[in-house]
């Protein structure tokens, strides 16, 4: 059933499909850049005895995913009925881009929960024992 509310236009629009695709790509790629930099900024923080600026990246890199996650949930398209499945086009990418802001949520949650993981030895272990 066709909606004169939702024009499949606004769908494809190139700032929602990017908002999107930053859901689901930010947070493998925002956690591999905190890996990198933790790994940089060890030596910086052994040198220094202080380990604020690990934290400041973890605290950066989940920033960042949170960021990415509520952009691609502005982006998600209006939840309607729920209606069986078509090969309507305009019905078809309807629910492409809700499984698409769907997946990139769930990916920023998890990879949320990975960074944090990935602060506990910042947390327990001294700067210059890694």
């Amino acid at each position: 059933m066709r909606s004169s509310t939702l024009d499949r236009a606004s769908l494809d629009s190139p700032p929602r499909l990017a908002a999107r695709w930053a859901g689901v790509l930010a947070g493998p790629l925002v956690w591999a850049t905190l890996l990198e930099t933790n790994y940089s900024l060890s030596y910086v923080a052994c040198e220094q005895r202080h380990k604020w600026m690990l934290h400041l990246a973890t605290v950066a890199a989940v920033g960042l995913i949170a960021l990415a996650a509520f952009s691609s949930w502005r982006a998600a398209p209006p939840l309607g009925h729920h209606e069986l499945p078509s090969i309507d086009p305009d019905e078809t990418a309807l629910y492409r881009a809700r499984f698409m802001t769907m997946g990139g949520l769930a990916l920023c949650a998890f990879f949320i929960i990975v960074v944090l993981a990935t602060e506990i030895p910042a947390l327990v272990l001294h700067p210059c024992s890694w």
